[in-house]
């Protein structure tokens, strides 16, 4: 049972920083533009969080528990990647940077892997990473370009259409609807990540673990979320309404497609493409590229410092226990 309870506490605790990390994602851009107050929008947040983890989360979290090592782990190396994934993210939300907690989570699964099995054991699924980290790069692209070619449109259709101020509104209206879309996904794909490895040794508690981290990832965003949001919402380039909405349908829809398709993809990385893709519209002056290269500079440094982080605290801890 203090096992049990153990592993549980530090899947919930990937969760909260996950919910902390990645509420900017979710609700940092309907925020930065001053549509909604930041406490009205973690709420809100919250709630979708939720319902994205049970009812879509288990196509992540099957490949997370056994699609990336599939041979079932043993309890310490099921601790080791959620705590290497957890204190990495913890760090970066601290400093304000939004990482991939994705990337943090499969660096730290392919770490006690390689630590548990060998570099060259046919249960690590080197296939599958190469996959996963395709769509690594994908998933931004997909989001500034279509971020970039909503908000042109967007800004047309205004500037031809009669009642200005009632368009916005609407705009303004679905905008905050798009963050709770984002906030869907987020439940959805990186719920995987927080309870994913615990699926590697619990297979038949999918549902209950669904909740779990759903819960967990909510409780992130209620309680640490404000720093990294600030990031995203105001400090990239600055939004405007249309800018916001633009920003979030095309961060919520690259997230959800790829959740679908059972790939643990990143929600930073995914927004952050998105608001570069409405900067790039607006023209390259607005967009910052000192805060981009900072952001990129986390982006590579979180899954190879987790997968060394776990595999050789693994080994460690191994060595001491048995």
């Amino acid at each position: 049972m203090i096992i049990v309870a153990v592993l549980l506490l530090s899947g919930f605790y990937v969760g909260w920083n996950i919910g902390a990390n990645d509420a900017a994602n979710c609700i940092g851009t309907s925020v930065g533009s001053g549509i909604i107050s930041y406490k009205r929008a973690v709420i809100l947040m919250a709630l979708c969080v939720i319902a994205g983890a049970v009812l879509q989360g288990h196509y992540v979290m099957k490949t997370i528990g056994r699609g990336i090592v599939q041979a079932k782990l043993p309890d310490l190396a099921i601790l080791v990647a959620l705590l290497s994934s957890g204190v990495f993210v913890t760090l970066a939300t601290f400093f304000r940077v939004p990482v991939s907690t994705s990337q943090s989570i499969v660096g730290g699964v392919l770490g006690v892997g390689i630590g548990t099995l060998g570099f060259q054991s046919h249960d690590i699924q080197y296939a599958v990473l190469i996959k996963i980290l395709r769509c690594w790069v994908l998933c931004p692209i997909l989001a500034l370009a279509l971020s970039s070619l909503l908000y042109l449109a967007l800004i047309a259709f205004l500037r031809r259409a009669k009642r200005v101020p009632l368009w916005n509104g609407i705009i303004s209206v679905a905008t905050v609807l798009s963050a709770c879309y984002v906030a869907y996904s987020l439940g959805a794909n990186d719920v995987g990540n927080a309870i994913g490895p615990l699926l590697n040794k619990y297979p038949e508690k999918g549902l209950w673990l669904a909740i779990l981290g759903g819960l967990a990832l909510a409780t992130g965003a209620l309680t640490f979320g404000r720093r990294v949001t600030e990031t995203i919402g105001k400090n990239i380039t600055v939004l405007d309404i249309p800018g916001a909405f633009a920003a979030q349908v095309s961060a919520g829809f690259g997230v959800h497609l790829f959740s679908v398709l059972g790939i643990p993809v990143s929600t930073s990385q995914a927004i952050v493409g998105a608001v570069v893709g409405i900067g790039l519209a607006r023209g390259l002056r607005t967009v910052s590229l000192p805060q981009i290269r900072r952001i990129a500079i986390g982006w590579v440094a979180t899954p190879t410092c987790a997968a060394i982080f776990s595999c050789l605290l693994y080994k460690l801890l191994h060595g001491i226990i048995f």
